[in-house]
C-alpha cells in the first residue's frame, strides 16, 4: 500500500512538472518615445507638476529615445498617457547650426507644426516581444513603443 502511494505521488509530481513547463506568463509594457529625425542630437526634458528638475534624455540622430515607460494595464493612448505623466516637454537642439527650442504642453505648442498631446497627432508603434525562460515555463514580455517623430521640416527657429 505504501509503495502504491509513493508511485501515485511520484506520477502526480511528474505530471505537475510537465504542466508547469508549458505555462507562460505574459507581461505588457508601454513606452513613449521621440524619434530624432534631425542631423544632430536633441535633448528632451520632461517636466512634472510640483518638480523643479525635469527628467532629461539625449537622443542621437536617426534614433528614438524612450522618455516614459509603464506596465500599467490602464493604458489608453499615447496622448492620454502624456497628459497623465508630464506637464510639458521641451526639446532643444540645432537646425542648420541654429539653436531651436520646441515646447509641447496639453494647451500650447511652440516652434513645431503638431502637438503630440492632441488626439490628431500621429504616433508610430513598434512592438518588441522577448521570450525569457523561467524555472518552469517561460515569460513573454511585449513592449509597445509609441514613437513621435521630430522632423527638421516641422521645426521653426
Amino acid at each position: 500500500m505504501i509503495k502504491k502511494d509513493k508511485i501515485i505521488i511520484l506520477i502526480s509530481l511528474v505530471l505537475l512538472s510537465v504542466a508547469f513547463t508549458f505555462c507562460t506568463d505574459k507581461y505588457e509594457n508601454h513606452a513613449l518615445a521621440f524619434q530624432n529625425n534631425t542631423n544632430d542630437s536633441i535633448q528632451v526634458d520632461r517636466h512634472y507638476s510640483g518638480s523643479i528638475k525635469p527628467r532629461t534624455i539625449m537622443v542621437a540622430p536617426d534614433e528614438y529615445g524612450k522618455f516614459y515607460e509603464t506596465s500599467s494595464d490602464l493604458w489608453v493612448t499615447p496622448q492620454v498617457e502624456m497628459e497623465k505623466t508630464c506637464d510639458s516637454i521641451i526639446i532643444t537642439g540645432l537646425k542648420n547650426d541654429v539653436e531651436f527650442r520646441i515646447m509641447f504642453s496639453p494647451d500650447a505648442i511652440e516652434n513645431y507644426c503638431t502637438n503630440p498631446y492632441t488626439s490628431g497627432s500621429t504616433w508610430d508603434l513598434e512592438i518588441i516581444v522577448n521570450e525569457e525562460p523561467k524555472f518552469l515555463g517561460k515569460t513573454l514580455e511585449r513592449y509597445n513603443i509609441h514613437i513621435f517623430d521630430i522632423n527638421l521640416s516641422c521645426i521653426s527657429t
